[in-house]
């Protein structure tokens, strides 16, 4: 019994340990994709729509953990369906892939648990860790590109479903969805008494191949991130494609540029925009008027790696055929995208939190469920039985005080592995009376004073945003 007790404390602590994330970014590597989406282009038009990639500049390599890619992933994948187990399956994505990462010769790598497993596990794997890795990197490179920005990630499908009333969310037109981003990443600068909105398109992809295909997702992804418009303006947005291997992951990022401004003002006149619940608009949206081709013909790079001619994609990762569709949002209701996209922010976080009651005030009716002139299905069907917090507090020995939800399950050895999401207390409290201004203001000062916490016997991963994921192993069954 002692053995697999040491093993699973050894697994909990490797959840905590920094390693070294491969990032590369040059223009051999832009060049390589734009030479794979032109010659996909002749045989599928859809690759004739991708913004140019260039080259993110990172200064400095980027150190992170398994615990910190779960948390984004977390955070990031917390609108589901509600249900009676809706709690169990938002805690699935640290428990499932919690043995999934570790250190090898310090670098981020996939695990043995993680090859183990029969190829749909591995297409579901990839997904998902995809999702965590382009996070930690997207953030990263955001960071250096705007000092003294927070960004914080909103499922693209959320925000659109709150303006357009075809296209988002159709199953039946599911090819559709293969055009368009995973995230938008929305982000806020306050300086004095003003504060600033940008927002920057994500793409997230991930792969157990090697990089030829990786270079192949970016060519899909260089269509997807075209997908928005903000008066008339296409948005900057990153495209994070992460190879995963035993030996190390290697994440490759690309940022065709844009204009992000979004929003700007007094902190006084945003609290008052942040107060009002937008309405739902009913646009639809337009497919791309032209193809981009003439645009993005860059000569190739001497000693460019060119992705292999004649390698196709798989069929279910390939782009349906044709222009892909545009969402434009008008230059007059940028105001009401910034809404649309904070609001968001703070449902996901408090659905990380456990809250659901709290979440769905933060969501438009069309997002909910409620706008029943409509036939699309809803982000967050919350039935009245299901629609209650289920947060508690978790005050930490290093002073941190949490609340959310914690998720426990038995080990072999007769402990409990016990998986903590949740927010620090005050933000949370800011989150659930609905002061959204002062929790965007606060969240930076309470990451900074919390940042450096360490605990003895669990992992802590801390957010920007004032989320926290804490795992640990205890002999307490009670739950």
């Amino acid at each position: 019994m002692l053995g697999v007790q040491m093993n699973f404390d050894s697994l909990v602590r490797s959840l905590g340990r920094e390693s070294l994330l491969v990032v590369q970014s040059s223009d051999a590597l832009a060049s390589s994709v734009a030479k794979s989406a032109k010659e996909q282009a002749e045989r599928n038009d859809a690759y004739a729509y991708g913004k140019p990639p260039t080259p993110v500049r990172l200064s400095r390599p980027l150190r992170t953990s398994p615990a910190q890619v779960l948390h984004e992933l977390g955070v990031a994948t917390t609108f589901l369906t509600a249900s009676p187990l809706a709690q169990v399956a938002k805690h699935w994505a640290h428990v499932r892939y919690c043995a999934t990462l570790t250190n090898a010769r310090g670098h981020l790598a996939l695990s043995r648990h993680a090859e183990d497993v029969v190829y749909h596990h591995k297409v579901t794997q990839s997904e998902q860790l995809g999702i965590g890795l382009a996070l930690v990197v997207a953030k990263a490179a955001l960071r250096e590109l705007y000092p003294d920005w927070e960004f914080h990630a909103v499922d693209a499908e959320v925000a659109l479903k709150a303006g357009f009333i075809t296209g988002v969310g159709d199953v039946e037109s599911a090819n559709n969805t293969k055009k368009r981003p995973d995230y938008f990443l929305v982000g806020h600068h306050t300086s004095g008494r003003r504060t600033d909105f940008k927002v920057v398109i994500l793409e997230c992809k991930g792969t157990h191949g090697a990089k030829n295909f990786a270079i192949e997702q970016l060519a899909r992804a260089s269509v997807q991130v075209e997908a928005l418009r903000v008066g008339g303006r296409t948005p900057p947005s990153l495209m994070v494609a992460s190879c995963l291997a035993r030996s190390r992951i290697t994440s490759y990022v690309l940022d065709p540029p844009g204009d992000g401004g979004l929003w700007s003002g007094p902190n006084r006149d945003l609290d008052e925009l942040l107060r009002g619940s937008p309405e739902d608009q009913h646009w639809q949206p337009q497919q791309a008027a032209t193809a981009a081709e003439d645009a993005q013909e860059p000569e190739t790079a001497g000693g460019a790696a060119a992705a292999p001619s004649g390698t196709a994609s798989p069929a279910d990762e390939d782009l349906p055929p044709g222009a892909p569709d545009i969402f434009e949002i008008p230059e007059e209701r940028r105001g009401w995208f910034t809404q649309v996209l904070t609001r968001a922010v703070a449902a996901a976080t408090l659905l990380f939190a456990g809250n659901s009651a709290a979440a769905r005030d933060y969501a438009t009716p069309r997002q909910r469920g409620d706008d029943l002139s409509t036939e699309q299905p809803t982000l967050l069907d919350l039935d009245p039985p299901w629609a209650l917090s289920t947060t508690t507090s978790l005050r930490l020995p290093n002073g941190l005080r949490l609340e959310g939800t914690r998720y426990r399950t038995p080990l072999p050895d007769g402990k409990v592995l016990e998986v903590f999401r949740g927010v620090e207390r005050r933000l949370y409290r800011h989150l659930a009376d609905g002061e959204l201004g002062p929790y965007l203001r606060a969240a930076p000062r309470t990451y900074r004073k919390w940042s450096q916490a360490r605990l003895d016997d669990a992992v802590l991963s801390l957010g920007r945003d004032g989320t926290a994921l804490v795992v640990r192993i205890t002999n307490d069954r009670r739950g």
